[in-house]
């Protein structure tokens, strides 16, 4: 029995780990395409510019490739680079490798990464892997790229990380989950040696009176080691009655409650970092993916999507932390307005408020402009931040269901003709 709780506690140990690693590993994910849209985007921009008769291809072409080259993100440490669908490359840092062809670079294990890249970009947009040196090092490190192509300059638009810090945030999380459940396999050995040591000298005696219980101990003891850490009402139940008795067994069901709390603590810490963002503690995407897939198709959803203007110059002028402040500002006033609603941080300054059931879109309107104002004015109250305004999307499902995907693209178009009208304002999508 105890060996099956330690098998138990080893499998969640693992489980828990296998489970950290894929987190950390999609957020990586997200996070690069996200920037690779954003980039994407910025040349799309140019090239809109170039249709409208606004630059001519060359200036169009110089000032994109301008742009994406001054673009970071990561504190500084992501940047984006841009080469021919021919290998030529055309934006790297400024450097001399600009202008250059490099569709026979190699990295340290013979893999052509720069062909690899072109061709994920041409399947419409996929991950690379390689092994390249951190700025201002020689050894190589594991690196994860994302590439996406623009086909009117046949650009391949990328950026990547070093995805080395996966392995060492794994290596500290599973240090603590290993001491943490040595402590608990302790407990658990020392609850059965006592109580084996009770029924050697108390089985003529007791035998009778401690058969239930054991049988209920026991019970749990294998939920456990299944990893069963949620009791139902009569489990815990009969667990609180054992664990209120004086002797040998009620210490061990004590011992044993407060290892299936902590562990209980643990797994819900782990899956509420899973599905929240850090900073703001909205919802994430992965959160927002599960919500989607746990109602019905025939939900009626109503989307709004918010952006920040002018937040990269707060981050720019005062700091990262005045821009987390901010952040921090519109998630209360958000949460506060919108308390029915799921409210996702979708990355940077992006943000979505998810309103399920139909509604009224006068109601929803007068909410938005409502959420507006108060944000408005507490921004307006603080030197740092009273650059700052906000601007809206809103995407309804009038009639009938509208899938997900369609209605984020719609309020994303709504969004930008908001951003388009001088921004602080909302925009509605409508079919004309």
């Amino acid at each position: 029995m105890g060996a099956h709780a330690i098998y138990g506690a080893i499998q969640e140990t693992e489980n828990m780990l296998a489970e950290s690693r894929k987190d950390l590993e999609e957020s990586a994910h997200l996070q690069l395409e996200y920037q690779a849209h954003t980039a994407w985007s910025v040349v799309s921009d140019c090239y809109q510019a170039q249709l409208r008769g606004d630059l001519t291809k060359e200036r169009a072409m110089q000032v994109a490739a301008d742009l994406v080259r001054n673009m970071r993100y990561n504190n500084g440490q992501g940047y984006f680079t841009i080469d021919t669908d021919e290998g030529v490359n055309v934006v790297l840092l400024g450097t001399e490798a600009e202008g250059k062809p490099r569709l026979d670079a190699q990295d340290p294990n013979g893999r052509y990464f720069i062909r690899e890249m072109i061709q994920q970009a041409k399947l419409g947009g996929g991950f690379s892997n390689f092994m390249f040196p951190k700025p201002g090092t020689k050894e190589p490190l594991p690196k994860l790229y994302y590439t996406m192509e623009f086909a009117p300059y046949h650009w391949i638009i990328g950026t990547g990380i070093w995805i080395d810090h996966i392995d060492q945030r794994v290596s500290s999380r599973e240090k603590h989950f290993v001491s943490s459940m040595t402590t608990r396999i302790i407990k658990v050995l020392t609850s059965l040696v006592l109580l084996d040591f009770l029924f050697v000298l108390l089985a003529f005696y007791t035998g009778r009176k401690l058969a239930h219980p054991i049988q209920i101990a026991t019970r749990r003891m294998k939920e456990l080691g299944n990893g069963k850490l949620k009791m139902d009402e009569k489990t815990a139940a009969q667990m609180k009655k054992l664990s209120e008795r004086e002797d040998e067994l009620g210490a061990m069901s004590r011992a044993m409650n407060e290892m299936n709390k902590k562990l209980y603590d643990n797994q819900q810490l782990i899956l509420s970092m899973a599905q929240h963002d850090i900073l703001t503690g909205l919802a994430n995407r992965r959160h927002l993916t599960e919500f989607i897939d746990g109602c019905s198709p025939d939900t009626m959803f109503t989307l709004i999507s918010l952006d920040l203007d002018h937040f990269k110059e707060v981050n720019d002028n005062f700091g990262h932390q005045t821009g987390d402040a901010a952040l921090l500002i519109l998630s209360e006033v958000l949460r506060m307005e919108f308390f029915d609603a799921l409210n996702v941080r979708m990355g940077g300054d992006e943000f979505l408020i998810v309103i399920t059931g139909k509604e009224q879109q006068a109601t929803v309107e007068t909410r938005l402009q409502s959420f507006m104002r108060q944000l408005l004015s507490i921004y307006q109250q603080d030197e740092q931040l009273n650059c700052l305004t906000i601007s809206a999307g809103i995407a309804y499902a009038d009639e009938q269901p509208v899938p997900i995907d369609v209605l984020m693209s719609r309020s994303d178009e709504a969004l930008y003709a908001a951003k388009s009208a001088g921004r602080s304002c909302y925009r509605v999508y409508g079919r004309d």
